[in-house]
């Protein structure tokens, strides 16, 4: 099984202050909401580097205190799609914390504790109106879209590799990172959002990451329930082909649709180039950041976790 590295031809930059952020990442592990972790989140989760480095990588003009509210709301939101969504069949309880996530995203109080971290971030006094709507909006389509995958999970549906795609997309949570861009940066108009003028560069981005993180997590020593719901394993039914030839194929369409992308972003930066300037490193940080996680979160259970001696962290 010969899994390659993705590259992308987009800009790259690390905010400057990125140590700040892993200290603060540091101190935040260590406390109460953290404490539902499973052996295997808490080997190969790696929350320290889910909440700091990607964050630097994707946003690399924010305000440091606004990037400390999305390394926390980021690396919880991680933890619960990696141990109660990605690997769950129980689809009851799966509704359950669905159920619950959204709660949180309207500040309820009446939550469970799971979820403070969520209302946490939701209640910080540095939002505009439109900022959170517009988070709140990719926040529930992504919520919709994990329910879908997993129903193709626990009911073995067989579909397409384009339905799964276009599902995929926003389970892969793609667009909420653009979302708290309207967050980050107080001068984008809200407007440009609500336009819909971003809905395709949005989906082609989940697009490339979902197939990208299919492959880095396939055979992970960080446990995922993905029989049905898997790119490896639709492209195997469909074209009766064998694993490599299907990775192979995987590998094809990330660049075929990093391709899209660029044109898409070239396209867009005509009328929206200030957007455009940031989504471009949302989706260069993305792929360096999941290449570099390899060592650790998308370790392959063939090879050796070098790790477990170092600690818990590529940082």
């Amino acid at each position: 099984m010969n899994i390659p590295l993705f590259e992308s031809n987009l800009p790259t930059r690390v905010h400057p202050e990125l140590d700040v952020l892993v200290q603060h990442m540091k101190a935040f592990i260590k406390t109460p909401a953290f404490n539902v972790m499973n052996e295997n989140t808490a080997l190969y989760g790696d929350y320290i580097a889910v909440g700091a480095q990607y964050t630097a990588y994707i946003f690399p003009f924010g305000v440091i205190e606004k990037l400390k509210s999305i390394c926390r709301y980021y690396s919880m939101w991680a933890l619960i799609d990696d141990q109660f969504f990605d690997n769950s069949v129980d689809l009851d309880h799966i509704v359950k914390i669905i159920k619950g996530f959204k709660t949180a995203l309207d500040e309820h109080p009446d939550v469970d504790k799971l979820f403070y971290p969520i209302v946490n971030f939701c209640s910080e006094n540095d939002w505009t109106k439109d900022a959170k709507n517009i988070f709140k909006i990719e926040s529930v389509k992504y919520l919709d879209n994990v329910l879908m995958q997993r129903t193709i999970e626990v009911q073995k549906l067989e579909p397409s590799l384009e339905e799964y795609l276009d599902c995929r997309a926003y389970d892969v949570a793609m667009p909420i990172m653009f979302s708290l861009l309207w967050y980050l940066h107080d001068d984008l108009p809200a407007s440009s959002y609500y336009s819909g003028s971003f809905e395709k560069a949005f989906k082609i981005s989940g697009y490339t990451i979902g197939l990208l993180l299919d492959l880095y997590s396939y055979k992970a020593k960080k446990k995922e329930i993905k029989d049905y719901a898997h790119a490896v394993k639709i492209i195997q039914r469909i074209e009766n082909c064998d694993e490599q030839i299907a990775i192979d194929r995987i590998v094809s369409l990330f660049y075929q649709y990093s391709t899209d992308l660029e044109e898409e972003f070239d396209r867009l930066e005509i009328q929206y180039p200030v957007e455009v300037f940031y989504f471009r490193y949302i989706q260069s940080g993305s792929i360096r950041y999941c290449n570099e996680n390899r060592k650790i979160r998308y370790l392959k259970e063939s090879e050796a976790d070098e790790n477990l001696s170092k600690g818990r962290s590529i940082l």
